[in-house]
C-alpha cells in the first residue's frame, strides 16, 4: 500500500537496541575524527537517536563533537563533507538575501548562527 516494502529494515529495533549499536560503533573507532564522522552521519540519519545518544554520553562525546575534535573536522571539512545542514548565504547574494531566506522551509526560526 505504501510502496516501501524492501526499502526499510525488516525488523523493528527499540531505541535502547539502537543506542547499544551506537555505543559499539563509536567504540570501534580509535581516532576521534572518525568518531566525529560517525556521529555526524548518525545525526543526518536519525536526529532523535543522535540527541538521545549525546545526552546520555555527554562526558565522553562532547570532546568529539566540540573542542578539540571539531577544530580538526573544520580543517578537514572538504574530506569529510556529508550533507548540507543550514542555509548558505554568500557575498554573491547581496541585494537578494530575502529571496534566499524565503527558501528556508521553516517559518518559526528562533536562532541564527553565523
Amino acid at each position: 500500500v505504501l510502496g516501501i516494502h524492501g526499502l526499510i529494515p525488516p525488523r523493528f529495533k527499540t531505541q535502547e537496541e539502537q543506542l547499544e549499536l551506537c555505543r559499539l560503533s563509536v567504540a570501534r573507532y580509535e581516532e576521534d575524527l572518525n568518531k566525529y564522522i560517525y556521529l555526524m552521519g548518525l545525526q543526518d540519519r536519525n536526529e532523535r537517536l543522535f540527541y538521545r545518544f549525546m545526552s546520555e554520553n555527554v562526558d565522553t562525546l562532547m570532546p568529539i563533537v566540540y573542542t578539540p575534535t571539531v577544530g580538526l573536522a573544520c580543517q578537514k571539512y572538504g574530506m569529510i563533507y556529508r550533507r548540507p545542514r543550514g542555509l548558505f548565504i554568500t557575498i554573491h547574494d547581496k541585494g537578494h538575501i530575502y529571496d534566499v531566506l524565503k527558501n528556508w522551509p521553516e517559518q518559526d526560526v528562533r536562532a541564527i548562527v553565523v
